[in-house]
């Protein structure tokens, strides 16, 4: 097997893994150095889109928005629990509050979250460039399973290359 289509075979892997689950986690760095952790619902991507850079929504004054504001980092964790599985995205993560870009991804069930819509002032998105994944997958991760996770990295040309652990 080539680097590509190793590459390419761990990709597929956190693709599939990820479109089984419906919510993730969601971790950022505390201002007191430990980590704060909570439940999104990733927004589906729109067309033309790289598959690596995730959104979600989020309340402008939450402590998560802070925190995003403060480090500009955010990790995912997905699980789907009957594969025994797992992908992990890190990444880079910026606020973004423009109103047209909020209404082109609403999703109407936030309105329990946001009762005024895609025009509430405290929506804003969270948009997560991923640069590392690191996954559990069985058949693609190396054995014996779950003694260590495949890990891709990104470059500066958001090309994806193999890493170690």
């Amino acid at each position: 097997m080539t680097t590509t289509e190793g590459v390419d075979r761990l990709l597929a892997a956190a693709r599939d893994t990820m479109a089984k689950v419906t919510d993730c986690w969601a971790a950022t760095p505390s201002a007191d150095g430990g980590v704060n952790l909570r439940v999104v619902a990733p927004i589906p991507g729109v067309p033309g889109e790289d598959d690596w850079t995730i959104w979600l929504a989020t309340g402008g004054g939450s402590r998560k928005a802070g925190e995003i504001r403060r480090s500009g980092r955010l990790t995912l964790g997905y699980q789907h629990h009957p594969d025994r599985a797992y992908v992990a995205l890190i990444g880079r993560a910026a606020l973004f509050e423009d109103r047209a870009e909020i209404r082109r991804r609403w999703v109407e069930t936030w309105r329990i979250y946001f009762p005024r819509g895609p025009d509430d002032p405290d929506t804003v998105l969270v948009k997560v460039n991923v640069e590392r994944i690191e996954l559990c997958v069985r058949g693609v991760s190396p054995e014996p399973f779950g003694s260590r996770p495949s890990v891709l990295q990104r470059d500066a040309d958001r090309r994806w290359s193999v890493a170690s652990a």
